[in-house]
């Protein structure tokens, strides 16, 4: 029998880092590399499985004032999931502030005592400051913001805790107005170069264009290389065209870690604060990051659905405020030709200069509308936007459905919400969810061998899983175990289709006290489909797999099992670790 108790104490938190590096698919492309991941829940030998297909989407409809608009029914929404209308068969009407019953009428006011104020109930707000994603000059307001807020607005009932990406700082829940300030006060920044140090300088986005057209000339691409000439890096048009795309191959990478670390410490903020009572609030103050990759894509979509499945909405603002276009003393490092080469193209330089803020501002715009949210941007005034974003909506309402014939096949699903009666409102709300894929709606065979693994305990060694675990902690400074799994490329066995290399691994990371009651658990499918370059790489490389499990400090059983689908092999290891 499991120890039900001590579940709500355990979370799980996964981060699956594949080894690839290089160029992603185009959006028409299939991509070669995807990732599905859920919370592992082991099947009992004699039950039966029950799949649940219903979907739960968070609305908040504003006027054009911005003003949440109460009283909806349901027959006023309509929900539309891959372009189809669905029949919305649950709906509940939230309100930040209830109305109080009046007391009921007596004949005689002396008989009896009147009743006590209702209690409120704490609301709980977490601000998080990706501060790798803000420069010193924009923290600075940003920080003065949250402290009017705590000094002026801040309800005695209210709940505050401070959370940074670089976890440098790190306040949890507490309605004490000085430990919040006192954390504050520590806010530093920690922002890491956007690009790689040299010449010719790439940006983010510019070094997406150049990958989104490889080989081809194109303005990010000439501008590079009319950059790599003026520093003498590269000899010819040919070895400077080769020269750029390798350094821009690198940029990407780079942002991508990044943008993964940040909405990697988001989701371990999303699930502590999931287990805290009543209304829940996060407020994240950042300067955007690059987020087209689709591994960053898929992150931020989990982080939206944790996010909703929590319960908890995400108000973001943009740190950069109002910002101007391309400016040549921008470009630190540059030699006097660099410069004198970007001033050439500065028609071209400003125009990416604005598409970089664009691109850096649709993360924290999709987390912020896909959760129901508000998104506070091209505006300097901290103080209000800050303080705006702490308030509650005053209505909010979550609607049900489920899909109709939905497939398993873990293909993303666009969500729409309409409320046909109302004129010129705006409506936020998740913008679609992903299906399950086959393996998770109907296990058959293959998951039954995996799962007998997982509750087992012997030792298999089919195919080569290399194991390593660290006692850390969290953002929420929670103690938790941090799993590495490697598996060398040498232990997979691709088979080619098509023209491309296919695999498919299923990671399992499972948590078990001394007793050998099971507690909690990870499952992660990782998908392959190669072409001949990332697959030369991969097959030398191998892929890691990264997980964090948060329990209390103790001593546990660790079991992680991987299973090769390709080949049918399978590997088992336990090992006891302790979490401190």
């Amino acid at each position: 029998m499991r120890i039900k108790q001590l579940l709500p104490l355990v979370l799980v938190c996964l981060l699956v880092v594949p080894l690839l590096k290089g160029q992603s698919a185009p959006p028409t492309e299939e991509p070669e590399f995807r990732i599905a991941s859920q919370e592992y829940i082991p099947q009992d030998a004699h039950a039966i499985r029950v799949q649940s297909t219903m979907v739960e989407v968070n609305v908040v409809v504003r006027d054009a004032k911005g003003k949440t608009i109460s009283g909806l029914k349901r027959e006023d929404f309509e929900v539309y999931d891959q372009g189809r209308q669905q029949k919305i068969s649950s709906f509940t009407a939230e309100l930040a502030h209830p109305p109080i019953a009046p007391p009921p009428v007596v004949a005689e006011a002396a008989a009896a005592p009147p009743p006590p104020p209702p209690t409120v109930p704490p609301r709980y707000l977490g601000m998080y400051f990706d501060d790798v994603n803000i420069s010193s000059g924009q923290l600075v307001y940003v920080r003065k913001a949250a402290e009017a807020y705590v000094n002026k607005n801040m309800e005695d009932t209210d709940r505050a805790a401070v959370f940074t990406s670089s976890e440098t700082v790190t306040q949890q829940f507490t309605s004490n107005k000085q430990q919040i300030l006192g954390a504050l006060g520590k806010l530093l920044s920690h922002k890491h170069g956007d690009s790689v140090p040299g010449c010719p300088v790439i940006t983010p986005y510019q070094a997406y264009e150049i990958g989104l057209f490889f080989n081809e000339h194109n303005d990010a691409t000439d501008l590079a290389i009319s950059e790599a000439m003026a520093c003498h890096t590269c000899t010819d048009a040919p070895d400077c065209m080769r020269f750029v795309e390798t350094r821009a191959a690198t940029v990407r990478s780079i942002n991508e870690n990044f943008a993964q670390d940040s909405l990697g410490v988001l989701g371990d903020i999303i699930r502590y604060m999931g287990r805290m009572p009543g209304k829940r609030t996060l407020i994240m103050a950042s300067g955007g990051f690059f987020s087209l990759g689709e591994k960053v894509q898929h992150a931020q979509d989990k982080m939206i659905d944790a996010a909703i499945h929590n319960g908890i909405i995400i108000n973001t603002l943009d740190a950069k405020g109002l910002t101007a276009g391309f400016d040549p003393s921008d470009m630190a490092g540059a030699n006097g030709e660099q410069l004198q080469a970007r001033e050439m193209g500065n028609g071209y330089a400003g125009m990416l200069a604005l598409e970089e803020n664009e691109v850096a501002n649709d993360p924290i715009a999709a987390i912020a509308y896909g959760t129901g949210g508000k998104f506070f941007h091209n505006n300097n005034d901290m103080i209000g936007g800050l303080r705006q974003l702490a308030e509650a909506p005053e209505a909010s309402y979550v609607l049900g459905f489920s899909p109709e014939e939905i497939k398993d096949n873990g293909v993303f699903h666009n969500l729409k919400v309409k409320v046909p009666g109302q004129a010129n409102v705006s409506i936020a709300a998740r913008p679609g969810y992903f299906a399950l894929s086959k393996e998770q709606a109907a296990p058959g065979v293959k998951f039954q061998k995996l799962n007998k693994q997982v509750m087992g305990s012997d030792s298999l060694s089919e195919i080569v899983a290399e194991v390593t675990t660290n006692s850390g902690t969290l953002a929420t400074g929670e103690p938790a175990l941090k799993v590495v799994v490697h598996v060398p490329g040498r232990s997979m066995q691709f088979k080619k289709e098509n023209k491309r290399h296919n695999e498919r691994l299923i990671f399992v990371t499972a948590l078990f006290d001394l007793q050998g009651h099971y507690l909690a658990g990870s499952e992660v499918v990782m998908d392959m489909k190669l072409k001949d370059a990332a697959h030369t790489q991969i097959a030398r490389d191998g892929v890691d797999s990264k997980s964090t499990l948060q329990a209390p400090s103790g001593m546990y059983r660790l079991r992680q099992v991987v299973q090769e689908v390709v080949g049918g092999r399978t590997s088992a290891i336990s090992r006891t670790v302790e979490i401190r």
